[in-house]
């Protein structure tokens, strides 16, 4: 303001009023003018929501909190399934039937099974060649087997023909040379081999067999 200015103002209260508040005015704007200016400590409103989206982003990628009980009632499952693969085990853990031993040729898989009540125990005499019919038969204690066929040409006997006393002791089979059948009862359990004295050969070839009598 200057002194004739000030000269007047004080001779006019009302002017002097307005001068100040014309003066007042500008010093405001000057201030809003530097507030409004940028400030480069401080982002941009771009800068700000670009920040805020990735924070978002970020957000949404966290994995779920929940998925990690999945996993743990997953494992729980696992367990359960051990414990009764092992209950399995545990029940299979009755030993096997011993095998059957090996004579006169016939094998495990050669038996045929007689053993059920009213099963018919015939073992054919060389009615399929020179054989017997079935040569290797499976019985239970008790239960009698029949030879039939011409005992004269095929002469029975217990054992085979390398080892006359082979398999189980006690056998009941007895020689025999005449007739056209023989029967014996098996009153204990276990393997009985046989063989014809004519037409047998070693390693269980030609007409030879095993009557297994299971308790």
């Amino acid at each position: 303001m200057s002194a004739v200015q000030a000269s007047r103002s004080a001779s006019n209260p009302a002017s002097l009023l307005a001068l100040l508040a014309l003066s007042f005015g500008c010093m405001r704007c000057s201030t809003d003018a530097g507030d409004v200016a940028p400030n480069p400590s401080v982002g941009t409103p771009s800068s700000a929501g670009a920040l805020a989206g990735t924070a978002g982003h970020s957000s949404a990628a966290a994995p779920p909190v929940q998925g990690g009980a999945g996993g743990a009632n997953d494992a729980g499952a696992s367990q359960a399934g051990s414990s009764e693969d092992n209950g399995g085990q545990g029940g299979a853990g009755q030993e096997p039937a011993a095998p059957i031993p090996e004579f006169n040729g016939c094998s495990s898989a050669d038996y045929v099974d007689r053993s059920a009540t009213g099963a018919e125990r015939i073992i054919g005499i060389a009615t399929e060649g020179l054989t017997f019919t079935p040569p290797c038969l499976i019985i239970a204690v008790g239960q009698t087997v029949r030879w039939q066929g011409s005992l004269g040409s095929h002469p029975l006997a217990p054992g085979n023909p390398d080892h006359a006393d082979a398999g189980s002791a006690d056998s009941p089979i007895r020689p025999t040379s005449s007739g056209q059948s023989v029967e014996f009862t098996f009153h204990a359990a276990g393997t009985f081999p046989y063989y014809c004295e004519l037409h047998a050969f070693g390693d269980g070839q030609g007409m030879a067999g095993v009557v297994h009598v299971e308790p």
